[in-house]
């Protein structure tokens, strides 16, 4: 089965930055491997006047409009960049609207990519040769790295542009995430799921007359997760869980108090409170967890709030 695409699948550098980051890749990097052509590197190092005009400096030569498959905030997104993720889309996943997903895709990037200037973060060239040469080394050297390329449907160029992109991207989410640290606030709660409220009804009334929260939870709990452990969660801090109403109610009740009944997508909850810790120590699932929560939140809003404007269709 075809996997959904992303352009960064097809960009295997991603992981690589977010290694790169993690470590603070600040220092100077090696020297640029062979791949980078004289072409290529310049157009890693050119910048907005990079190119002489041959015009006297007073004649502003008239701009040529360019085909925009979009526009982020004023931004073109060059119908010929579309066009060519498309067929890298194609090549990777055969999906047949690959069309809309590259272009999809490349509204994203631009989003990204302006938030990042707008906070003033940058990927040096250094970097960008550091990440260059080791995915070199993990395609088993500059001929097999070329012929990953040929097969991906990259140029050296367009690569070298995309990977600066996925590194900037890298950057963003470190930015965006920055506020998550090592421990966070957590609660240790039980669970009860019935699938009706009469039967969640019978089961609180139980509760409150001193039945046993464990051992219900075993005979009738629908949670397979928690049922053989007596409807146990363990700890957990705000946006683990998948169940809302569950997570609600376990950070909105004290210690040793239980909810009423909780209805939900999944049938009907009942919740006891065993514990809170203000600023118990997260674990690297949880820390990972919440902060691909936050940078997919920090995404969605930013996204919505960009001007994003499509050409009429004809």
């Amino acid at each position: 089965m075809p996997r959904e695409y992303n352009r960064r699948s097809t960009i295997t550098g991603l992981a690589l930055a977010g290694l790169l980051l993690a470590a603070g890749c600040r220092q100077s990097g090696p020297t640029p491997p062979a791949l980078f052509t004289q072409a290529a590197a310049a157009t890693v190092t050119a910048g907005p006047a990079g190119t002489a005009s041959a015009l006297p400096p007073t004649v502003a030569p008239s701009p040529t409009p360019v085909p925009a498959a979009a526009w982020v905030n004023g931004q073109p997104i060059p119908a010929a960049d579309a066009a060519a993720e498309a067929r890298r889309c194609e090549l990777a996943q055969a999906f047949p609207d690959c069309s809309a997903r590259a272009l999809e895709s490349l509204i994203e990037q631009a989003v990204v990519e302006q938030a990042a200037q707008a906070a003033g973060l940058s990927v040096s060239d250094a970097d960008l040769a550091a990440a260059l040469a080791r995915l070199q080394q993990e395609r088993g050297g500059p001929a097999g790295f070329q012929a990953w390329l040929a097969a991906t449907g990259y140029g050296e160029a367009e690569f070298l542009a995309a990977l600066r992109s996925e590194l900037l991207r890298a950057r963003m989410a470190e930015h965006v995430t920055a506020s998550i640290g090592e421990a966070a606030e957590q609660a240790h709660a039980l669970v009860i799921v019935a699938a009706d409220e009469a039967t969640a009804a019978n089961l609180l009334a139980q509760l409150q007359s001193g039945a046993d929260f464990a051992t219900l939870a075993v005979d009738y709990s629908l949670d397979l997760s928690s049922r053989a452990a007596g409807g146990d969660l363990g700890w957990f801090p705000r946006g683990w869980l998948t169940v809302p109403e569950v997570e609600q109610a376990a950070f909105s009740l004290a210690p040793g108090e239980t909810s009423v009944v909780l209805p939900g997508a999944l049938g009907y909850s009942i919740v006891r409170v065993l514990e809170r810790d203000p600023a118990r120590p997260l674990t690297p699932a949880m820390r990972q967890a919440l902060r691909t929560q936050a940078y997919a939140a920090w995404l969605a809003e930013a996204k919505a709030a960009a001007v994003i404007e499509r050409p009429a269709a004809p």
